[in-house]
């Protein structure tokens, strides 16, 4: 009786022999399951032509995702592209990362995103109705972002930050034994964060006082330790009182 037909990853090997003559695709497509594993765990976000479809960008050996961290008005939600949680990034995957699991993370950091602060917020805190001396005041002697026992109020930011915190600490619980690391990172000005996939729509427009955010995720043990040893900070400098706390 002919045997089924070999995995991708076996009939794509070198030690590979086929002698049964099985015609096999040696690219991957989209939905090539290994004999046995359910669609659930298998489906590639990497299409036959090489198309992502997890809305990130590989660039040397770490994945970059854009995310979007504050809106312009507080109604506004703003953060991972709303399809990011359909696909689990192709490096993720093949190290055992499932479709619930990647859904759940997603979903999760959605959910502290209704802390962040708006720049319309922010611009009504520091400046109304005080105007400059209210800009210095808040500036130098509130602690808007810090992790203290008043950070759930309204003109505090310290319970987002937290939540972000406890975000990357949770996913990097997951990802570290697999040699990987995700970090959320900033850049001042944008022109200088790295080429994502929605980078030229995010920059039109911008002036050199953007911030521009990202999901960095390191996909090997050595990119993984160089991530852990950077700073979110890519040419913020907040040296002020209120930007104590930050790590975004």
């Amino acid at each position: 009786m002919e045997s089924e037909p070999p995995s991708y990853h076996v009939a794509t090997g070198d030690v590979y022999n086929n002698p049964n003559n099985f015609m096999v695709n040696k690219v991957e497509p989209i939905g090539y399951f290994n004999p046995g594993e359910s669609s659930s765990v298998g489906v590639s976000s990497i299409t036959a032509g090489g198309l992502r479809l997890d809305k990130s960008k590989k660039i040397g050996e770490r994945l970059i995702i854009d995310f979007e961290k504050v809106s312009c008005c507080p109604w506004e939600l703003v953060g991972l592209d709303p399809d990011c949680r359909n696909y689990v990034p192709e490096e993720l995957r093949v190290k055992g990362i499932n479709p619930n699991t990647w859904a759940e993370w997603c979903d999760e950091l959605m959910k502290i995103q209704k802390k962040a602060p708006s720049i319309g917020g922010c611009l009504c805190i520091f400046c109304f109705p005080g105007f400059i001396a209210q800009t210095c005041l808040c500036a130098f002697c509130c602690p808007t972002s810090a992790d203290h026992c008043l950070k759930w109020l309204p003109c505090f930011y310290g319970d987002w930050y937290v939540g972000l915190g406890k975000w990357q600490r949770k996913v990097n619980a997951v990802l570290n034994p697999l040699d990987m690391h995700a970090k959320l990172k900033t850049y001042k000005p944008g022109q200088k964060a790295p080429k994502s996939l929605n980078y030229a729509t995010r920059i039109v427009g911008k002036d050199e006082t953007y911030e521009m955010s990202m999901l960095e995720i390191a996909l090997t043990a050595e990119e993984s330790r160089k991530l852990m040893e950077e700073s979110w900070d890519c040419g913020v400098n907040d040296g002020c009182t209120s930007g104590r706390g930050r790590i975004l």
